[in-house]
């Protein structure tokens, strides 16, 4: 059975996140040469600055500096000079980060030069008596999905209607659920996935090990 590695952090001290698209001029109405339906998804700034500085300001003032932020991937646009600038940005100084399917020019090396605690494609792991995956995609089944261990993604931007005990952590779900561009807490977040349904569509369920 694969292990879920415990993180050295309070409940109360870990937050999700996920698909900033810092740089993305695409995503920004202001500057998106996008046209209809693709323009429907865009986040309404005036200007690329604008989003850039509100992505930021969402993620300091909800995560303080000794806090821990998972990011389940699409970091940023505009290659490794934005990767950096976002990175600097951020004050928390403990950062996990799923690779997206847009992180093509983030590796191992942003973690072993002190940028990121892990970078990794899915995530396993236990705050206090917490469970929990994170991965950049949704799916209807993971590990441990029928004892009620939830998956936190992103990748759809609230575009989707997921199964199961799961949550799209993306900041455009959750600028949908809150009205803010900024991370949830694990705590909220957890609570959120408790009140679902587990998916057990296979031949897995509550009594399977």
């Amino acid at each position: 059975m694969i292990k879920f590695k415990e993180l050295p952090f309070d409940i109360d001290n870990v937050y999700l996140t996920s698909d900033t698209h810092y740089g993305h001029r695409n995503i920004c109405r202001s500057t998106s040469s996008w046209e209809y339906p693709q323009n429907k998804g865009c986040r309404n700034f005036d200007s690329l600055e604008e989003m850039n500085s509100t992505i930021v300001a969402g993620i300091n003032d909800t995560v303080n500096e000794n806090d821990l932020l998972i990011h389940c991937g699409d970091w940023s646009f505009g290659g490794v000079e934005n990767i950096i600038k976002l990175r600097e940005s951020i004050h928390c100084k403990n950062i996990i980060l799923l690779q997206g399917n847009h992180d093509h020019y983030l590796s191992q090396d942003y973690v072993d030069n002190g940028y990121f605690l892990e970078f990794t494609q899915i995530g396993f792991y236990q705050v206090q008596s917490l469970r929990f995956v994170c991965c950049h995609y949704p799916m209807p089944i993971w590990h441990q999905s029928h004892h009620n261990v939830p998956l936190f993604y992103g990748h759809v931007h609230g575009s989707y209607s997921n199964v199961g005990k799961s949550l799209d952590v993306g900041i455009d779900n959750i600028f949908k659920m809150k009205g803010e561009y900024c991370p949830i807490s694990l705590k909220e977040a957890y609570e959120i996935c408790e009140k679902k349904e587990a998916f057990l569509e296979s031949h897995h369920n509550e009594f399977v090990t």
